[in-house]
């Protein structure tokens, strides 16, 4: 069974959207880059909400960036409510409109490797909401916003988490990868 793994970059104060900056944007760094092409590459699906789709439909096609293959071979899901369809310039699109917990257990049950989710902000922090992410991969970027949006403002209680790896760039970027631990404490 796949897994669902969150990518999301966000600032030192934990902010993942914001009127001052994007957080992804603050610091390019090629190591980091590289090993998320690494990661990218095993994934068997990308997940999104209609937001980012928009935002990614029509770049990624005609991109000759080094995610543009990954990005445009991967299946790809999008989550909304109100497109009717995928824009056909982006192959292998599919829009998901059912309840979020029932969409993602179907997709967690489809063959490949694990269903990447890229933000933003509103639909990474539904599923965070949900309990829905078995992993999370984020970028703290050396970046301080002082306001914006939190990725787990949704959360109904608190969660704790278990850090499985970090990894301290040059840049200022850290990797941090937690899993959330079990309702029962066990991982």
């Amino acid at each position: 069974m796949r897994e669902v793994v969150l990518y999301m970059s966000m600032s030192l104060d934990g902010f993942v959207s914001s009127d001052r900056e994007h957080p992804g944007m603050a610091v390019a760094d090629a190591e980091v880059k590289q090993w998320k092409l690494e990661q990218i590459r095993k994934a068997g699906a990308h997940v999104m909400g209609r937001k980012s789709y928009e935002e990614m439909s029509p770049y990624w096609p005609t991109s000759d960036d080094a995610y543009a293959a990954p990005m445009n071979d991967i299946p790809k899901v999008v989550f909304s409510k109100t497109l009717d369809d995928a824009d056909a310039t982006w192959a292998e699109t599919r829009v998901a409109r059912g309840d979020l917990a029932t969409e993602i257990a179907a997709i967690k049950a489809e063959p490949g490797g694990d269903a990447i989710v890229w933000g933003g902000a509103t639909f990474a922090g539904a599923l965070a909401a949900e309990d829905l992410i078995d992993e999370y991969r984020l970028f703290v970027q050396p970046l301080v916003l002082g306001r914006g949006q939190a990725l787990f403002d949704q959360l109904p209680a608190s969660r704790h988490l278990d850090l499985v790896e970090s990894t301290p760039y040059p840049s200022g970027i850290s990797v941090q990868i937690y899993r959330p631990q079990r309702r029962d404490g066990g991982n």
